[in-house]
């Protein structure tokens, strides 16, 4: 075989490559959503807020029909922390911390919503790859500790975190108003952290991954607990300091008040 033709050959089989990986982006669907807001600011009388995450399911003419109805699952995500669970022992009748397991990596945040449970809607290892669910996501202690110990305080750690609202699951959180257009509400606690969040959202139908998308909102402090966070982070000596006279002048105060009564 000549080297012209070796070359036509395979020019051929790079276009028929980009071809058939054309038809498949074309028939393949879409997602498209928005946040009612991108950032979220934190005051002294902040209770809590509410995202309207809204969208749709893109498809076009070449879109292959298919059996069945589409399944969306949002996960919210928030910055990362490496959080220490502590076990609780007794010692000479005293209850006192014993062991203790500092986990890499895990969202100080966690939501995930959906038109059904996760467990009817793909294979457990399609979630455990893309981290659906509190059990599917990574606990990774930063010592070596035994399985059963990683699994025993990691479980703990989803108790902790679902007592105090920073992990929620709503099995019935997405609506579709239609075949294509949904929407769900994000429910953000008090005592949620300030920092980057990520939403991830993941169509399928049949179990099958056909779409995902990502969206990014922020958390931040606004007004006189921003000024106190930054003097904190950023000048912590000065920030001591400020401490140190703030109690010595209200010490002062009282001290004053209490005299004349």
């Amino acid at each position: 075989m000549s080297a012209f033709v070796k070359c036509a050959l395979a020019a051929l089989a790079l276009v028929a490559t980009l071809f058939a990986s054309g038809m498949n982006g074309a028939r393949a669907e879409g997602l498209v959503a928005a946040l009612s807001q991108e950032t979220v600011f934190i005051q002294s009388n902040f209770t809590g807020a509410s995202l309207t995450l809204f969208g749709s399911i893109e498809r076009d003419a070449a879109t292959v029909g298919r059996s069945g109805t589409y399944d969306l699952v949002v996960v919210v995500r928030g910055p990362d922390a490496w959080p220490v669970v502590r076990r609780k022992g007794q010692i000479a009748g005293v209850w006192l911390n014993r062991d203790a397991v500092r986990f890499q990596g895990v969202p100080t945040y966690y939501a995930i919503q959906s038109n059904r449970p996760s467990a009817e809607i793909a294979d457990e290892a399609v979630l455990r790859r893309y981290e659906i669910g509190f059990t599917n996501l990574n606990f990774r202690p930063a010592m070596q500790v035994s399985e059963e110990d990683r699994l025993n305080f990691a479980s703990a750690l989803v108790r902790l975190r679902l007592g105090n609202g920073l992990f929620s699951e709503a099995p019935s959180g997405v609506s579709f108003l239609n075949e294509q257009v949904f929407s769900t509400r994000i429910h953000l606690p008090s005592n949620i952290s300030t920092g980057p969040y990520r939403i991830e959202l993941y169509l399928f139908r049949d179990a099958a991954l056909l779409a995902r998308e990502s969206l990014h909102f922020g958390v931040r402090k606004t007004g006189f607990e921003a000024l106190v966070f930054n003097l904190s982070e950023n000048n912590p000596y000065l920030y001591g300091i400020a401490c140190v006279l703030l109690a010595i002048a209200l010490g002062w105060l009282a001290g004053m008040m209490f005299r004349q009564s």
